[in-house]
């Protein structure tokens, strides 16, 4: 073999592959934030183009190029959003899952997994170091022309009387008041723009004046969603490989495995019977709470115990899809860290610990629920092995989804009636913060240089996992990614239509009816997708 032909079989590895066309990616982006180089432009035009000449020699699933190209521009967007790196990190954890659809599950090729995570965690470095860098250099693409300013809300930096400064959209600009002397700390509202000074009128009493720096980051809130998101995506799908072998799945194997060779409709009963389960222990831990005080301590107990075995669990599951098979006996050296993680992660609510442990655990409970509900769960990652067919022409192949979008149409009725008519989650929630139970997302995380005096985003993790194993369940169950491509891509625009639309309100919101809602409506247009082209 001469070294021409090394470098193409070289090029056509999956690794090679994908390191390149992620690495021209970020090189584009480099281009694209600091242009007239030639440098980063030259390097990304070299990268891609190797990365195209590997891809065209491997079987490369189109919907892991849509998610690579979704993470590209999730980068860019950080340019122009400035959410502090946090839209950056979805983008890193939106290429490092469009790595795991690149390849078809029958191909037999498929990027490892350390280098995923390398991969990934190389991304999201890189983009809170470009959010340093636009920060510290000011150089900010324009956003929008000062007359799209006009009907925005923003804040009084200085007492405008009857002029000063006002901070609208992330800028400051010298206001004129409309009529009448506004403090400091007031909130306006844009009338006019008169050349480069805004016309301003107060919208409301006035309010505690703070530092811009400190108010609630839109961006990065809804960024940091994405990345929480896409992260327990990504851990759940790794964990998925490796948990077929799993004891606690194969103890399971009797009572599903009957479930799955059902008609739809009986599926649709055992996913209906489920989600009353969930429903029932949520209703009882509020009793027990409200009516019960002497009991909370014993829940709080509880809780703690329980969240630490599901942290020990899905960190060992996490090290065997890395590192391979582990002896039972290093179970008793992964307690040690685990409870070390708990215990940190109580100190800091809202911190990188806590929100740590929500990965852990979201993306374990994920990958569990999504392998349970897969026919093919028992022989493999994709294989089709066992009783249930994975045929097409059968009507039962796909009761996966089925049953899956019974519990989540339930359990968004329930998170509904839950958080607007008896208020129970609202205060389940409260109770979990007070308590420092690790139940909860609480964006974005405190990660320098952007700290933020609070959360201005929780997200409880029934309302990350049960979407995940949509996501998971849907992976399986169809011979093509589109349909789980889809419902990804739909927890990502019902969070953002979430956290765009209500955070600014700061009000308390059901969040299934956004991120389930938009699982499901994703998943269906993936299944027509998946018609469509014939999959």
């Amino acid at each position: 073999m001469d070294w021409l032909q090394a470098l193409w079989a070289g090029l056509a590895d999956p690794n090679v592959a994908y390191l390149l066309l992620v690495g021209g990616i970020l090189a584009a982006v480099a281009a694209w934030s600091t242009p007239g180089t030639g440098l980063a432009e030259g390097l990304a035009a070299l990268m891609l183009g190797l990365a195209l000449i590997g891809l065209l020699r491997l079987p490369v699933s189109a919907a892991g190029l849509f998610l690579i190209l979704l993470g590209a521009l999730l980068f860019l967007s950080e340019l122009y959003f400035q959410s502090g790196g946090y839209l950056g990190l979805s983008g890193a954890l939106a290429m490092g899952l469009g790595g795991l659809f690149l390849f078809p599950a029958g191909a037999g090729r498929r990027v490892a997994p350390l280098v995923l995570l390398g991969t990934t965690a190389g991304a999201a470095a890189a983009s809170f170091g470009l959010a340093v860098l636009v920060r510290r250099l000011g150089r900010r693409p324009p956003l929008q022309t000062p007359e799209r300013l006009i009907g925005a809300e923003g804040i009084a930096q200085t007492d405008l009387d009857p002029e000063g400064t006002v901070w609208v959209r992330g800028e400051t600009w010298t206001a004129r008041a409309a009529a009448g002397r506004i403090a400091a700390g007031e909130r306006v509202r844009v009338l006019a723009v008169e050349g480069l000074r805004l016309r301003v009128a107060r919208v409301q009493p006035p309010v505690e004046a703070s530092d811009p720096a400190s108010e609630p980051k839109g961006p990065a809130a809804i960024g940091g969603g994405m990345a929480v998101l896409l992260a327990v995506h990504l851990l759940a799908f790794l964990e998925s490989h490796p948990l077929s072998r799993d004891p606690t799945l194969r103890m399971a194997r009797p009572t599903l495995e009957p479930v799955a060779s059902r008609p739809v409709g009986e599926q649709a009963v055992f996913g209906l019977l489920l989600a009353l389960g969930w429903i029932t222990l949520s209703v009882g831990m509020a009793a027990l709470l409200w009516k019960l005080r002497g009991a909370r301590r014993a829940l709080s107990a509880a809780m703690l115990a329980g969240l630490g075995l599901t942290l020990l669990f899905s960190t060992r599951l996490l090290l065997v899809s890395l590192l391979g098979p582990i002896p039972e006996w290093a179970l008793l050296f992964l307690a040690g860290p685990a409870v070390l993680l708990l215990r940190s992660g109580r100190r800091r609510p809202g911190g990188i610990e806590w929100n740590g442990l929500g990965l852990l655990m979201c993306s374990a409970a994920s990958a569990y629920l999504g392998h349970l509900w897969t026919p093919d769960a028992w022989g493999g990652w994709g294989t089709g092995v066992g009783d249930v067919s994975r045929d097409a022409s059968d009507p039962g192949h796909l009761w996966t989804p089925v049953a899956v979008a019974v519990v989540l149409g339930v359990m968004i009725l329930y998170d509904v009636l839950a958080v607007y008519v008896s208020r129970h989650m609202v205060q389940l929630a409260e109770w979990a913060i007070r308590e420092r139970l690790p139940l909860l997302f609480l964006l974005p995380p405190a990660l320098p240089p952007f700290p933020s005096k609070g959360p201005t985003l929780a997200l409880g993790f029934g309302d990350v996992a049960l979407p995940t194993a949509l996501t998971l369940s849907a992976f399986h169950a169809h011979p093509t990614p589109w349909p789980a491509a889809g419902a990804l891509v739909g927890v990502l625009v019902g969070h953002a239509l979430l956290a765009g639309i209500f955070l600014p309100r700061w009000q308390s919101h059901a969040g299934l009816p956004f991120l389930a809602g938009g699982a499901l409506l994703g998943y269906g247009a993936g299944r027509l997708l998946e018609q469509a082209i014939g999959g």
